[in-house]
């Protein structure tokens, strides 16, 4: 080839350390995974306020009786004692997930709905509420929401850029 020649040196140290230390970092993913579980928790928990479903649509509203017998809290679903809230959290559950949830005895129901029936005896008694049964519509409080979910995408490419 005659005429004017374009040499490139390709360097490929800085490369190779930057490829090192992204595997490093995958291979060991606990710190992008804890900052994730405390990013999910607290968006959880922020549900409790707004009183919403992870896909925004509004729990269901409270039995009419039920909010006229509720002690303290009547506007608040989920929300007697703050218990459901307060005992949220996030674990890691092997090397590689992260769970966010709570094993209080009712927190299924609540997040599932479903029917409570009598263990022994025919009816169901309620602060003055006495039923054969009480359904418990689903109010689902976990899940992750469009936002969450590019939240979280976002403090993962954040978290790979800086390894």
């Amino acid at each position: 080839m005659a005429g004017t020649r374009i040499n490139i040196n390709f360097e490929a140290t800085a490369a190779r350390q930057s490829l090192a230390g992204l595997l490093s970092a995958i291979q060991n993913p606990a710190p992008l995974l804890e900052e994730l579980g405390e990013y999910t928790l607290g968006s959880t928990r922020d549900r409790f306020k707004t009183q919403t479903a992870p896909d925004g649509s509004a729990w269901a509203a409270l039995q009419p009786w039920y909010k006229r017998e509720k002690r303290r809290n009547k506007e608040r679903i989920l929300t007697l004692n703050g218990f459901l809230r307060s005992q949220l959290v996030w674990q890691m559950v092997g090397e590689r997930t992260v769970e966010v949830g709570s094993n209080l005895v009712h927190a299924a129901i609540h997040q599932f709905g479903g029917v409570i029936r009598p263990r022994a005896g025919k009816l169901l008694m309620f602060r003055g509420h006495v039923a054969k049964s009480v359904e418990i519509p689903a109010r689902p409080y976990l899940g992750l929401s469009k936002e969450d979910e590019r939240e979280l995408v976002e403090r993962t490419l954040d978290w790979l850029r800086t390894t």
